[in-house]
């Protein structure tokens, strides 16, 4: 059971739940950015919540099956089409050898999944399946896919299609995410605190899997504008000592040197994940 890549996409790799327990060497989780998503998109096939999954960022990819198959994509509003037809997200797509999937440019959000009726022959690392670019390392030979590319997948079953489909999420290029507030909180000036949270910024052109730069009215320090680098976790808003918040993401760097003044909640992170550059975005604790 394999499939060929006939077309890439912009940045598309495979992500599982992440790497956990090896933070304290200084390796990131990684994993799914929009985890609600990637998990819906397992739970249609009946795999469990955190198997891997080809994350696809704003332009989708387009594989030939070269078995029988089945998958499913969520997330992203990206335009698929099997054999030129249009089909819907959130359902069970069979396909047969020889079929072209194709998933296109997105319209609302910004990252889309493609869930497997198999196990993607790839070679854990760290208990993981998960790319991490940076390193070089996880998912496809530490990579993003390229065009020739084959997949295998093991332990497969064929999924007959669903009449059943679960609609797609609407995504706004506004939003209210909720957070809590991070260990220097209290070091903040109360009159910044105000600030940030009444605050609305902008997502900035400087976006990644390793974190969101927002722009917006500048958040004074007090004496205090660094502590000694520190534990982070996704979601950690740092302010920098210039005053901009950095929103870390999923291969954020296990640690760092500014004041985390936040941490959005999970749901928060999915919502962030899924906001294209220019929209806009308030933290509500």
């Amino acid at each position: 059971m394999s499939f060929e890549v006939i077309k890439p996409g912009l940045m598309t790799t495979f992500q599982d739940g992440g790497r956990f327990g090896v933070q304290d060497q200084g390796i990131p989780v990684s994993g799914f950015m929009d985890e609600s998503s990637a998990q819906i998109a397992n739970s249609i096939l009946g795999n469990a919540p955190n198997a891997p999954v080809l994350e696809m960022c704003q332009i989708g990819c387009t594989i030939k099956a070269l078995t029988e198959f089945s998958v499913a994509f969520f997330g992203a509003h990206m335009g698929i089409n099997l054999n030129k037809y249009a089909v819907p997200q959130g359902k069970i797509i069979v396909l047969t050898t020889g079929d072209i999937l194709e998933i296109g440019f997105s319209k609302q959000g910004v990252y889309g999944y493609l869930a497997f009726s198999g196990i993607p022959q790839l070679e854990k690392v760290y208990e993981s399946y998960s790319t991490y670019l940076p390193a070089q390392f996880g998912g496809f030979y530490g990579r993003t896919l390229q065009k020739g590319d084959i997949i295998r997948l093991s332990k497969h079953e064929v999924l007959k299609n669903s009449f059943s489909v679960i609609k797609p999420q609407k995504f706004n290029k506004e939003a209210s995410l909720q957070v809590y507030q991070g260990p220097e909180w209290n070091i903040l000036p109360d009159s910044s605190k105000q600030k940030l949270i009444n605050t609305s910024f902008t997502v900035s052109k400087d976006i990644n899997r390793i974190g969101y730069r927002l722009e917006g009215d500048e958040i004074e320090l007090g004496q205090q504008k660094e502590i000694i680098s520190s534990g982070m976790v996704k979601g950690t808003v740092q302010i920098t000592s210039s005053g901009t918040p950095i929103i870390m993401m999923s291969d954020a760097p296990t640690s760092g040197g500014y004041i985390r003044a936040l941490n959005l909640s999970a749901r928060a992170c999915d919502q962030l994940a899924q906001m294209p550059v220019g929209s806009i975005v308030k933290f509500q604790l």
